[in-house]
């Protein structure tokens, strides 16, 4: 859907959450689906410790690692389309 933002958490677009954190988990299943596997995850992630956009960072990686040598399919938000590599 258009506008839809994601966090990776239970969010449902009522005010709780920000672009920034829905950014921020955008750019974490990017950056593992780039093929960052053999890294520590929070290596790469670029947000102050503890906070939301450090937290949806974080959860994007997770995902997109729960999916290496898979696809995300069709999450309604930014995701690579393709296989993530393992």
């Amino acid at each position: 859907m258009a506008g839809k933002l994601c966090y990776g958490g239970t969010y449902n677009n009522s005010g709780a959450g920000t672009l920034r954190e829905s950014i921020a988990f955008a750019d974490g299943i990017k950056f593992r689906a780039s093929g960052t596997g053999l890294q520590v995850p929070l290596t790469g992630n670029p947000h102050e410790a503890g906070s939301e956009a450090y937290i949806a960072w974080a959860l994007g990686w997770g995902l997109a690692n729960i999916a290496a040598g898979g696809s995300l399919g069709a999450l309604g938000c930014a995701a690579p389309t393709g296989v993530i590599p393992v």
